[in-house]
């Protein structure tokens, strides 16, 4: 006599058991369920933990940006002048940016960061800039006018897509400010 219906109105003890290929390919498609639900979820907003690494983050690299000035201050007059840069070549090249009020000299309220460009506005135009096909991603064609970028072009692309995200950029921002010093 024959089985009627489908083998899940078996009573359990006559129902078959999955074997070893169907097991992995239930946890396979489960898996992969998981992975495009995770892929089209829109990414959640900051929370608190983020907000609060990010102020971290932000006071390391005023630590930072002050250390370099003492440094950099050789006679200890809190000025620097252009002779004192002498050899760090972002400085020396946005010396007129950085000391905003034109005085010829920096200060350390010259090396305080804005909190605005910390969160990256600047970031943010400078990679809508580089978008040129504005697919919200950089690819390598693109990043040939950033030439750090394309340095550490893998680094950056931290999924393997063979584009950069805005996220992405951020990522590496936050971690060549937390480990590279000038």
């Amino acid at each position: 006599m024959g089985t009627s219906g489908p083998p899940q109105l078996l009573p359990p003890a006559l129902r078959p058991r999955p074997g070893p290929r169907q097991r992995r390919l239930a946890a396979l498609m489960a898996g992969t369920a998981v992975a495009l639900a995770a892929a089209v979820a829109p990414s959640p907003p900051l929370h608190a933990m983020q907000l609060a690494q990010q102020q971290r983050d932000l006071e390391t690299y005023r630590q930072r940006l002050q250390n370099l000035f003492r440094r950099l201050d050789r006679n200890g007059d809190q000025r620097l002048e252009r002779s004192e840069v002498r050899g760090h070549a972002y400085i020396e090249k946005h010396f007129e940016r950085l000391d905003r009020s034109g005085r010829g000299h920096l200060t350390p309220a010259d090396f305080v960061p804005h909190r605005a460009a910390w969160q990256g506005e600047r970031l943010r135009a400078m990679f809508l800039r580089a978008d040129h096909n504005r697919n919200g991603r950089i690819e390598r064609g693109e990043a040939k006018d950033l030439r750090w970028l394309q340095e550490n072009f893998s680094q950056a692309d931290r999924n393997g897509d063979g584009g950069v995200s805005l996220q992405e950029l951020g990522e590496l921002r936050r971690h060549r400010a937390g480990s590279a010093s000038w």
